[in-house]
């Protein structure tokens, strides 16, 4: 055991049994409450708060919005204006939730033929406070662009496209619930559109985004059939796509990954709260710590630690547990077809290195799921592991996406 894994379990062990001492046995015994694991609230800008007619509202439909100048600007040589929206949404139990998301628009004028495409953009967020959320960040925090690695916001500016940035893990930031983050990408088009005096009602749209962008990019795309009939997609393109959340057990959990890996299966408890009921003392204290407000570059580092989910469950096995394995299997990807063409890419073997996080086995599976359900989609094997494949990418990326947005045809079928 390293000596920072021993420093933060002695760390982690005090404060669990500080929380039993504290708490009478009746109390200690009870599930830990889901309000107790929500992020923090934001006290210092009022257009996030959760307002308490959400339900009056139909889904997409714009609650509230505002035009903002950003902190931190994504490509300051693309003049632009940016726009907020909070829409009515649904989470991943179908109730009400608000979801915000921004707008930026290129003040050049759009010279090719049709209207200004728009690249709905599903930053990798990965985060779990909700000041970590990219519409906050782009406001209040210059650090926004620790989201957008490779820059292709920058990018997708530069081409004169009009780029939707959805805070797809909603309100209760749901780090990996796909459901909650398709219908907050399929929302926020929808409220996009009736944004008045951007000229977007019309416009093609095509979503993409890695890693923890792409579970609300393939999720999105999967529901848009039956969710969203009225947004229609050109295209979805994704990239080290986490298709099945079970895989990632042998990839991440008790490994370097596991930082990322705990706050996903947080991210999870905070939309389906019969999880909780599988925590230990030491859970306990995790969910509830200041973890539960901290942003990726905090999160990833506590990975080096390698600590297993097991250590903060209540149960020998918690990924045999009914709920659970119900849990994953809701967040895995495949069991609904899209009816855009799609682009998975990832890092593979069969080029050089291949990912270390997530499996390929499991986009490879998603493709021939969907492929079966009729879909088109192709998949693009990449060069390097996680992190570099998705600079490798870029390039074919990049072209798929301008096809599919000036109207070119995507390949037929599956390849």
């Amino acid at each position: 055991m390293n000596l920072f894994r021993a420093v933060v379990l002695m760390t982690l062990s005090t404060c669990a049994a500080a929380y039993v001492c504290t708490h009478p046995p009746r109390a200690a015994a009870q599930p830990l409450g889901p309000e107790s694991i929500l992020p923090s609230p934001i006290l210092d800008d009022d257009f996030f708060v959760w307002p308490p007619n959400v339900a009056e509202f139909a889904a997409g439909e714009i609650i509230r919005s505002r035009e903002v100048t950003l902190r931190a600007v994504p490509n300051p040589l693309v003049p632009h204006r940016a726009h907020q929206i909070m829409v009515r949404s649904n989470d991943s139990k179908d109730r009400p939730v608000p979801v915000t998301a921004t707008v930026l628009v290129p003040t050049a004028e759009w010279t090719a033929p049709g209207p200004r495409p728009v690249v709905d953009y599903n930053m990798p967020i990965d985060s779990l406070g909700a000041r970590c959320t990219p519409s906050y960040k782009m406001v209040h925090d210059w650090q926004t662009l620790d989201l957008d690695i490779p820059p292709v916001l920058s990018l997708f500016l530069a081409k004169n496209y009009a780029v939707l940035v959805p805070d797809h893990q909603g309100p209760r930031m749901a780090y990996s619930a796909g459901r909650m983050a398709g219908h907050a990408v399929l929302d926020s088009i929808r409220g996009m559109r009736r944004l008045p005096g951007l000229g977007l009602s019309d416009s093609p749209v095509l979503a993409t985004g890695y890693s923890g962008g792409a579970i609300a990019t393939g999720w999105a795309a999967q529901l848009q059939p039956t969710y969203a009939p009225d947004v229609q997609l050109a295209g979805a393109a994704a990239g080290g796509t986490p298709a099945d959340f079970g895989l990632l057990r042998r990839t991440m959990n008790g490994q370097l990954g596991s930082g990322v890996y705990l706050s996903a299966v947080l991210g999870l408890a905070r939309e389906y709260p019969e999880m909780l009921m599988l925590a230990n003392p030491l859970g306990v204290v995790l969910a509830t710590s200041p973890l539960k407000d901290q942003c990726i570059l905090a999160l990833a580092p506590a990975g080096v630690a390698s600590l297993p989910a097991e250590l903060f469950a209540a149960v020998p096995d918690p990924f045999g547990n009914p709920t659970a394995r119900t849990v994953v299997a809701e967040n895995r990807m495949g069991a609904l077809t899209p009816t855009a063409p799609v682009l998975l890419y990832h890092g593979s073997s069969r080029v050089f290195l291949g990912d270390e996080w997530i499996p390929e086995d499991g986009v490879i599976t998603l493709q021939q799921e969907w492929c079966r359900g009729g879909a088109d989609v192709t998949y693009a094997p990449q060069f390097g592991e996680h992190l570099t494949a998705a600079v490798f990418a870029l390039p074919e990326v990049v072209r798929w996406i301008d096809d599919r947005l000036a109207g070119v045809p995507a390949p037929t079928g599956c390849r």
